[in-house]
Formats: C-alpha cells, sequence, structure tokens
C-alpha cells in the first residue's frame, strides 16, 4: 500500500520539480521508499492454507442380504459382498513450503508461507467371496488393477473351512463376532481409500479351490 501511494507522490512532485523527467525520478524513488515501509509493515511471513478435500461419507462397493454365494471348482476371480466394515479413519498431513524473504533494498514484499493441509482415509472391511474351502489366493485387484501390500497394514485370508475361528480384529471390535465357517473370505486392516477417490474400489481375488 505505502509503495502505491508514495510512488504517485512522487510522481506528482518530480513533475513539479523537473516536469517531465521529475515524474520518472520521482516516482521510482518513491517506489523505493514505498517498498522499505512496505517491507517493514507488512513484510513478515505471510501465510496461506490450502486445505484438500475431506471425506464426508464412505461409499460401499456392494453388500447386501440374500446375495448369491458362489461355488468354485479350479481357478476362478470373482469379486465379492462385503460382510463387514469398521467405518474409516482419517489421518491429516500438514506440507508447509516458505518462499520470498525480500527484494534488493527491502521492496520483495516479505516471505510467503504455504501450508497444504491433506486428509488420508483408512478402512477395515471384510469380503466374502465363495464357499469354502478354498486352497488359496493369488492376486487381488482394486477396480481392476493389481494391487499389493502397499495399500493396506495386513491381510488375512480364511479359506471357508468347518474350523476357522473368528477374526480377531472384528472379534475385538463388535464383542462377539461369527467366524463364517464354510464361507472364505478377507480381511483387510487399514486399507488405504484416498488413491481410489476417497471410496472403497471394487474388489475381485484371483482364487483356487
Amino acid at each position: 500500500m505505502a509503495r502505491i501511494v508514495l510512488t504517485v507522490a512522487g510522481n506528482v512532485i518530480g513533475n513539479l520539480l523537473l516536469p517531465g523527467l521529475g515524474a520518472a525520478i520521482g516516482g521510482a524513488i518513491g517506489a523505493y521508499v514505498g517498498g522499505v515501509v512496505d517491507s517493514q509493515l507488512f513484510g513478515k511471513t505471510q501465510n496461506n492454507v490450502v486445505t484438500g478435500p475431506r471425506l464426508q461419507d464412505l461409499r460401499v462397493q456392494s453388500s447386501g442380504y440374500g446375495s448369491v454365494i458362489p461355488r468354485v471348482y479350479g481357478k476362478a476371480r470373482l469379486s465379492g459382498n462385503v460382510i463387514w466394515m469398521r467405518g474409516f479413519d482419517e489421518e491429516t498431513r500438514t506440507q508447509t513450503q516458505t518462499v520470498g524473504g525480500g527484494g534488493k533494498g527491502g521492496g520483495g514484499g516479505g516471505r510467503q508461507r504455504t501450508t497444504t493441509v491433506t486428509y488420508v482415509y483408512f478402512c477395515d472391511v471384510a469380503v466374502a467371496l465363495c464357499e469354502g474351502p478354498i486352497t488359496g489366493i493369488g492376486k487381488m485387484f482394486a477396480d481392476g488393477n493389481a494391487i499389493g501390500s502397499e495399500h493396506y497394514a495386513a491381510r488375512r485370508v480364511y479359506l471357508g473351512d468347518a474350523t476357522q475361528s473368528a477374526d480377531p480384529l472384528i472379534a475385538a471390535t463388535e464383542g462377539l463376532a461369527p467366524a463364517y465357517r464354510g464361507l472364505a473370505y478377507v480381511v483387510l486392516e487399514r486399507f488405504a481409500i484416498t488413491p481410489f477417490g476417497n471410496r472403497l474400489p471394487n474388489f475381485s481375488f484371483e482364487l483356487t479351490a
């Protein structure tokens, strides 16, 4: 603000003292002095905060009563039915970047700090696959793309035999949890949903029975 005011004042005074060329000289001097004043008054670090998108609700791929439980012979690739989900955890990540620092002669306008706040989301989910028992699960896909252990903290596969126990995470959360004996299913802990638009992707699994 001071730079603008003093530039105009310098133009007027310079033109009065030395018509023509004086306006340019007076304006330059006014701009310099105004830059110093602005730097002292407003040249402290300016903070800008940029906030990323935040999740309002969680959309689930497929979860419903009465869904058909497939029976598999040999190898197959199946999508599943979500049978349990604990919800989502929000993790806040902050990154700060400072630019500037004043130009030559104090006229650079000071430093500017930009703080970027992003939100990352995780969920715990169990996906039913087919009638058990099966012998194992191979590749896992999310929205048609193969994914690995970098997308989740832990993966537990239940083959669907007659003796399997309840999943410890589901039991700890619900207090009383079924073991889903005879049903092959997968439990994913802290699955990162942010890379999929903050939604639960469509899972599919390669399995062998």
